[in-house]
Formats: structure tokens, C-alpha cells, sequence
């Protein structure tokens, strides 16, 4: 029986068809189809069919007319119910000019310090740098993020003003992430005229590298070129042999210098003045605090190489090492379920913020004397306008467990600051030898782990031996946490919702047979062993958990994020690849070769895969060696592994991967000139720098070719993304 929607639907339907017949008196084909359509629908539809039918019609009307006949929602209201710590920042955020000669103006300042930094020790050296100049020379100063300025307002600063730069080289000749705005300009402005800009610059690098400094260099040029006048030479920091720290010491005192003799400035002679003010403050809840959700900073301009931090779980973690003598590896598994909006490709890098050591933690409470006020709520804020490198408000716990390095070692020119607190006058006299000199100070860091809770311990051990030392000078001595980064060793296109790390643990032997625990990969080691079944303990005996009430971690996560990466495989899997990598530089080749093995799989043509690795010993660090001859026997000839061995037991077969690469000449240079191949490079900095030097000589021996043609080859290869490397010191 038909129901009575049923026959007003046939009706309505009849009307149509009498309608456009006594238009045309024939049907159009798209006019049969609805017709036919509608008398099926008609014939079998039922009551409920209709209603959802209306209520469809209806829900459409609502959306295309939404913020026109109905209020469209706020799209801010959940700032109303966002927790504090859910926006990361040090106070209330001010929108402020980005023109650096009306903030000089505004602020009056007469010296702009810009910095751009990667791993943070540009910015902290320009914190540093900025509170000297005013505390030691009365230097009006403006402290800027090189990301917070339209950089084309450097060409309206006056000269009577001056700017400082601070920046630091990574990769292979990148700017740090906060710089790639004024990078751009500085290499596409047209006729820009500095000629009233008064500079002075510092670069920081490591001559390890093929493009030692190869950023400020390029800035200083640039910049000159423009018609800007350098007041100095270029200060340059070489982190090769760990010497960063003492390059920027010596050219601060240059600068100090300069400031005094040729612009008039008198030095003064001032004890230590805070340029932050601590206040507890117990009517702050929980939730108002950071308890240890990594500070990020972000800005309007600044990359978006990065995503999100995100809390998250370990699903995988493997010891990858056999009888190492205590040597670990580890491969570590994150599950990106919990978060659809984090996705990452392979060759990409994941970010990892370490937590410090209980042991050193507690070791600075005790010495300091602070274990009642650990747990209070307090705000922090600048005195001298420079912006807060840590959260607020938060707690003494938070700040050391998550925001501060209590690892990290002591600079020199604090060491002598920390004097003028010392308990007694032999504690003073150790701290004031240890800091007199570069090599009083390298003497001792050869044989002892300075960290700040351990110089206090052995200049004057004892509960409460320092307190009054301002807690305030202990937050400036200590840099704030960075992220440490790890090529992801997995692919997207076999698991797109894990993303796999590969990590030595680091530690740095010390002439005294001590040794300096490595911060992340410890960290990443002592997840490891909560992780496996039964749990074991650390082999160092770490731990990483302060008894906190508000943990902003649940147990086996981690905090981290996807930072993209231009080490990426060609766009067709049809292209060779050669491959280089020593120790966990092989990471991301397992990832490239993992991907071809799945493709290969699914019938996709797969060109040649070549992979040169090198290690130690055979049976002891080859890692993913069981991987790869399950890859080999899917990938068949389009998979070729050569293995290089620097410790083996037959001592006269001892190779490193250069040796390889130069064994195999003839087919690497059919590969990369003939075949046009893509060349990867993954490990240390010193290897990349040999492996290039044979690549570069075998090529040119086969080819007949000048320096010239060679360097012009190398060149077209990198500019088509073809020559990637991925290295570190």
C-alpha cells in the first residue's frame, strides 16, 4: 500500500513530466535519467526515507547560510577553557613593532642585538652579550629574535645606532630556522642601500664541516655589499674541538674594547645584579603552572619546519648493540595514532626534549638548599626587558627536571661570577683559579664533569652549603632545554602512523677514566629499560622521575616533534640512489631502502639502491643487518650493500666507507654522472667530508675533468637536490 508522502511524491513527479513535456514534448537525457530515477524512488521509498530526506534538505540550508540567517560561532571561544599551559609562553604576550628602527626608537636603545640560532647557543650567547654590554658599560640595549623584525627596516636605522648579529651555520650551509626570512631578503632585495647601517657580527660553526661559517660569511657579504659598515672583523666560533665557548669569550672582550676605545663607553666595575625577579606565589592552582610541556617559542613569521610538541607513547623500544662493552644503541618506536594531524615523510627529522637526571637534580637541590620551596608555585619575570628563556609561572621542579640543562657545563666567565657567592674563602680561591685562564679552565674540564651542581659540590660540599646564592643566578647560569634531533629511521609509506628513531648513547670520556653522561640518549636508554619485560635498571643507574604530583608526562612517552627535512628520495622510485652512512647515520637509508622494498612489492619499477655502511665489528655493531637481508631477498639485484668494518678481528681487513666508495670507482661514477643518480651522505661530519673528497677525485680522474668542471658538477647536483647530506660534529 502506498503511503500518502508516496503518491504527493508521484504527483509532484507527474507535474515535472507534463511540465518539460510541454516544453520540448521530448525529454533530454539528463531529463529521463532524473524522470527514471524519481519513479524508482517514488515506487520504493517509504516514510523514513523522506524524513532523512528532509532532514538532509534542511541540514544543507543550514550550513550555505550559516553567518548570514544564524549566528556563525565564535571561532575564538576556546580560549575561554584553553589551559594555561596549552599556549606556551613567559608572560603576557605584547604586539610589537617589527620595524628595528621604531622599536631602537621606541625603547631607546642605542644598540640592536639580532640573533638567529638553531640550538640555542646563539641566542643564549646574545643574552649574554646584551647583559654584559648593559651591566659593565651602561649600553641601552634591544634584544631581538631575527624572526621579529621586518628585516627591510634595517635600511631606515640610523647611524647613529648599531646592530649586532649573531648566527649560526648547520647543515650543509643552512641558516637556523628563525633566519630564513632575512635570508630570503638579503639574497632577493634590489637595490637596498645600508649605508647608515653600523654593524658588528659573530658566526658560529664547525670547521668539520664543508661550509664552515659559511652563513655569517655569507650575511657579512651581503650585508656589505649593501653599503653597511662592519665596525670589526667577523668574530667566528669553531666548535670542532669544543672551543665555542672561549672564541665568543675572546671576541666579547674584543668587542669591549672596541666599545671602550673607540666610542667612549667606561668600564665599571659592578658586583653580579639579577636581570630576572623570582616571587612565589601560593595562590597560583596547578593549572595556572607549566609543569613541563616543552617551551617552545613561536612567532608570526617564524618556519613552520616544525610541527607541534606532542606527547608520545613508545610502542617499541630494542637494544640494537651485541657485546658492546657497554656500548648501547637503541631503536625506538613512537605511535602518532593519538594525534591524525602529525605526519611525517621519510627522510624527515624527529625532535626529542630530554628530561635531566634525578641524581643531578637532586644534587642541586640539596647544595642549594631549596628542598621546601621546590614544589611552590612562582612567577618569573625580566627586569632588563630581555625576554624570560623560561616559562611562567611554573615551579623550582619543573624548572629543573624539564625547562633548565642542570647537566650543562659551567661557562668560564660565570665560574668567576659564582666566586663572589662562594661559603669560604677556599671555595672562592678553587672557583678563581679554575676560571683565571683558557687553560686553567680546560685543565680542569679534561678531568671533572662541570656541571653546576657538581663545581658548587666540590668547592664547598654540604646541605644548604650555598644558599645564598641567588636562585636567580642559577637560572641565568643554566641554558634552557633544546630539543636534540634524530633522523627518522622509518617510512611513511610502510608505517605512516610510527615513526622509529635510531640513537647511540653519546658519552664523553674524561681523562680521569670519568665519564660525562650523554643527556638525551640516556634519557632515551633509561625508557628503554622501564620499557622491557621484566624491567631493568639503567646500566648507569639514571633515573629521569621526580616524584611530582602533576606529571606532564604519563609513563614510556616522550615529547617531541616532526621537523621537516630536505633529505628526501627522489621524486621516482625508478632513480638510483648510492647511499653513504657510518653508525646510526645508516637511519634513514633503512628508512629510503625499507620504502623501495614495499614498492618493489607492489610492482613499482625500483632503480638501483646502493648503500655503502660502516662500523665497528661485524657481529657486534651492524645494526639492522637481519633488515637488510630481508630487504635484499624482496629487492633482489636492485639492492647492493657494501659493509666496512674499522674493528674487525682480522685487523688487516679494517676499512671505513670512503675505502669502499673508492673500491667501487668505476660503478659509483656510472652511477652519479651517467645514470644521474641521487648521492647520499649520513653520519658524522669528518666522514662526509672524506667520503665527498673520494666522490670528488673519482669522478674527476674518470671524467678528465679540471677542478673547475668538477666543483661545477658537485654544485648543479646540489641545486637539483640531487648531493644531500644529513651530518653532525
Amino acid at each position: 500500500m502506498e503511503s500518502k508522502t508516496s503518491v504527493s511524491f508521484v504527483r509532484l513527479t507527474n507535474t515535472a513530466k507534463t511540465s518539460a513535456m510541454s516544453l520540448g514534448g521530448s525529454y533530454a537525457p539528463w531529463e529521463q535519467t532524473l524522470h527514471q530515477f524519481t519513479n524508482q524512488f517514488a515506487n520504493q521509498a517509504k516514510y523514513d526515507d523522506f524524513a532523512a530526506l528532509a532532514a538532509l534538505t534542511a541540514a544543507s540550508v543550514a550550513y550555505a547560510t550559516k553567518g548570514y540567517l544564524w549566528a556563525r560561532p565564535d571561532p575564538y571561544a576556546y580560549k575561554l577553557y584553553e589551559r594555561p599551559q596549552q599556549s606556551i609562553s613567559t608572560g603576557t604576550t605584547i604586539q610589537q613593532s617589527r620595524d628595528l628602527a621604531q622599536r631602537l626608537d621606541e625603547e631607546n636603545a642605542d644598540v640592536a642585538i639580532l640573533w638567529a640560532s638553531q640550538s640555542g647557543t646563539a641566542e643564549r650567547f646574545a643574552a649574554r652579550l646584551a647583559k654584559d654590554l648593559s651591566r659593565y658599560l651602561s649600553v641601552k640595549v634591544l634584544l631581538v629574535d631575527l624572526s621579529d623584525i621586518e628585516p627591510a627596516s634595517c635600511t631606515k636605522v640610523p647611524e647613529g645606532k648599531l646592530a649586532f648579529l649573531l648566527a649560526s651555520t648547520f647543515g650543509e650551509g643552512d641558516p637556523s630556522d628563525n633566519m630564513h626570512e632575512f635570508w630570503e631578503w638579503l639574497h632577493t632585495a634590489k637595490g637596498a642601500s645600508l649605508q647608515n647601517f653600523r654593524y658588528l657580527a659573530f658566526g658560529l660553526g664547525n670547521s668539520k664541516y664543508k661550509h664552515y661559517n659559511a652563513v655569517m660569511k655569507t650575511v657579512a657579504s651581503q650585508l656589505d655589499a649593501f653599503g653597511a659598515k662592519p665596525l670589526m672583523s667577523v668574530g667566528y666560533a669553531d666548535d670542532a674541538a669544543g672551543e665555542t665557548e672561549e672564541h665568543f669569550l675572546e671576541w666579547k672582550q674584543h668587542v669591549f674594547t672596541y666599545f671602550q676605545e673607540q666610542l667612549g663607553y667606561k668600564l665599571q666595575e659592578v658586583g653580579y645584579e639579577p636581570s630576572i625577579d623570582i616571587q612565589s606565589d601560593d595562590s597560583l592552582e596547578p593549572i595556572d603552572l607549566h609543569h613541563g610541556i616543552p617551551n617552545t617559542r613561536t612567532n608570526a613569521r617564524g618556519s613552520s619546519a616544525q610541527s607541534k610538541v606532542y606527547a608520545l607513547p613508545i610502542t617499541q623500544s630494542r637494544e640494537l648493540f651485541h657485546d658492546t662493552n657497554g656500548r648501547n644503541c637503541i631503536h625506538m618506536e613512537l605511535d602518532l595514532n593519538e594525534h591524525p594531524e602529525l605526519k611525517y615523510k621519510t627522510g624527515d627529522h624527529l625532535a626529542v626534549w630530554p628530561v635531566n637526571p634525578t641524581v643531578e637534580i637532586e644534587r642541586l637541590v640539596f647544595i642549594l638548599g631549596l628542598e621546601e620551596q621546590r614544589a611552590s608555585p612562582c612567577h618569573i619575570k625580566s627586569l632588563d626587558g630581555t625576554p624570560v628563556k623560561v616559562p611562567s609561572p611554573t615551579t623550582l621542579n619543573a624548572l629543573l627536571e624539564h625547562y633548565l640543562e642542570v647537566c650543562a657545563p659551567v661557562p668560564r666567565d660565570a665560574i668567576a661570577t659564582l666566586a663572589i657567592y662562594a661559603p669560604t674563602e677556599d671555595a672562592k680561591q678553587l672557583l678563581l683559579s679554575i676560571s683565571k685562564s683558557k687553560e686553567s679552565y680546560h685543565e680542569y674540564q679534561a678531568n671533572n664533569y662541570v656541571n653546576l651542581g657538581r663545581l658548587m659540590e666540590k668547592a664547598c660540599p654540604g646541605e644548604g652549603a650555598w644558599r645564598k646564592l641567588p636562585l636567580a643566578l642559577v637560572i641565568e647560569t643554566l641554558p634552557a632545554m633544546q630539543p636534540r634531533y634524530y633522523s627518522i629511521s622509518s617510512s611513511s609509506v610502510v608505517q605512516a602512523r610510527r615513526a622509529a628513531i635510531t640513537a647511540v648513547v653519546a658519552d664523553t670520556p674524561l681523562q680521569s677514566q670519568d665519564r660525562i653522561p650523554g643527556l638525551a640518549t640516556n634519557y632515551l636508554l633509561s625508557l628503554k629499560s622501564s620499557t622491557e619485560q621484566p624491567a631493568v635498571s639503567h646500566p648507569n643507574g639514571l633515573t629521569y622521575s621526580l616524584p611530582l604530583e602533576h606529571q606532564p608526562l604519563q609513563a614510556s612517552h616522550i615529547h617531541a616533534a616532526v621537523r621537516k627535512s630536505t633529505f628526501k628520495m627522489p621524486p621516482t622510485a625508478a632513480t638510483p640512489i648510492v647511499m653513504v652512512g657510518a653508525g646510526t647515520g645508516v637511519a634513514p637509508f633503512r628508512a629510503f631502502v625499507a620504502e623501495r622494498s614495499r614498492l618493489k612489492a607492489m610492482g613499482r619499477d625500483v632503480g638501483m639502491t646502493k648503500l655503502f655502511f660502516g662500523c665497528r665489528h661485524p657481529q657486534q655493531d651492524f645494526i639492522y643487518a637481519e633488515e637488510f637481508d630481508e630487504m635484499k631477498a624482496k629487492l633482489g639485484d636492485a639492492f647492493s650493500l657494501t659493509t666496512a668494518f674499522s674493528r674487525p678481528d682480522n685487523k688487516s681487513e679494517k676499512k671505513y666507507v670512503q675505502d669502499c666508495v673508492e673500491q667501487e670507482a668505476e660503478e659509483v661514477c656510472r652511477l652519479l654522472v651517467d645514470e644521474k643518480s641521487y648521492f647520499y651522505i649520513c653520519g658524522s661530519a669528518g666522514m662526509a667530508r672524506e667520503v665527498s673528497d673520494v666522490v670528488n677525485s673519482i669522478i674527476r680522474k674518470r671524467q678528465g675533468w679540471g677542478e673547475e668542471q668538477m666543483k661545477d658538477f658537485a654544485d648543479r647536483q646540489k641545486k637539483q637536490k640531487r648531493w644531500l647530506q644529513d651530518v653532525w660534529g
